[in-house]
């Protein structure tokens, strides 16, 4: 007997508990419906002032939307050649947009930065097959289960996509093209990657005419098939190694194509590819919404403040 009674006492607590809890919630619900309730009621009251806020902050809200269009947003995907990834990301991190924007005022460009981003464009695909190595590595990678797509977003492989997005934000009408021409002016400015640029670039000449020679030697022999037979009967099978001339001359020409490409982007030690200029800014939500909704909101809460010291004093 004394156990049962024990053991009842001891389930009190949670029972008082329960239902404490239960009060609590359904006064909270009370209360908030009694709350909307009365606001519904001032609204109601004082619907001339909400309808004149409204139509303020609505007014308002579009002359500042009006006046902020001139933000604008430029895209330009850019090549950084010659190992200058760490030094692009690091340029524009620091970037001294004080200084350029200066320098944009003495030039009356009539607009200044506001913000620079850089990002990956990610392509796996191209970064797998632009190398051996990556090939190897990523093949690696997988056979010991770790998530590819996770690796290739990673900040060390994203260092070495080709393609990368630069972003400037601007604000003003006047000349962008000069805002984007002053920013890539600094970023190729740097004298040590201008220097292997020289170097890298002479080597890649040097690498095309061994390419063209390669391909002239070939046509050679092409020639050299064709005068010595005189009757135009060439086989495959009279001559087996033509199929391999044929493959060899191909992939020679897929390489002459890959260095003019490489060298018309080592014109520049950050080379724009594209760009997509003066797209327009605009807030997450317009201002002739928010504005009107933050006019309303601050007199409701001055209307309580108010009203809850006049109760004090009373």
């Amino acid at each position: 007997m004394q156990e049962k009674l024990s053991n009842h006492n001891s389930d009190l607590p949670n029972e008082v508990d329960v239902k404490f809890m239960a009060q609590r919630a359904n006064g909270f619900y009370n209360n908030f419906i009694l709350s909307i309730y009365r606001l519904l009621r001032f609204i109601v009251r004082r619907w001339y002032v909400f309808l004149g806020l409204l139509i303020v902050g609505i007014a308002l809200g579009m002359y500042v939307d009006s006046t902020k269009s001139s933000r604008l947003r430029h895209e330009l995907i850019v090549v950084p050649n010659f190992g200058s990834i760490d030094y692009l990301n690091q340029k524009i991190k620091d970037y001294d947009r004080l200084d350029l924007n200066k320098k944009l005022i003495s030039l009356n460009a009539g607009n200044e930065v506001y913000k620079l981003k850089i990002e990956p464009i990610y392509d796996a695909y191209n970064y797998i097959l632009t190398d051996p190595v990556y090939f190897e590595a990523f093949k690696v990678l997988s056979d010991r289960g770790i998530d590819i797509e996770k690796y290739s977003k990673s900040k060390l492989a994203s260092k070495n996509y080709k393609f990368h997005l630069l972003t400037v934000y601007t604000e003003g009408l006047g000349k962008t093209d000069l805002s984007i021409e002053k920013i890539l002016e600094e970023l190729n400015s740097d004298a040590y990657f201008n220097k292997r640029k020289e170097i890298e670039k002479a080597n890649t000449l040097a690498k095309r005419a061994e390419i063209v020679k390669s391909i002239e030697h070939i046509n050679g022999l092409f020639q050299r098939l064709g005068s010595e037979n005189k009757v135009n009967d060439i086989t495959m099978n009279a001559y087996p190694e033509l199929a391999d001339l044929l493959t060899a001359k191909e992939g020679l020409m897929k390489q002459l194509n890959a260095v003019d490409v490489q060298l018309i982007e080592q014109e520049k030690v950050v080379y724009v590819a594209t760009k997509f200029m003066n797209i327009a800014v605009s807030p997450f939500l317009p201002y002739y919404i928010t504005l009107p909704l933050f006019f309303i909101f601050v007199y409701i809460v001055i209307a309580y403040l108010n009203s809850k010291i006049k109760s004090l004093k009373n």
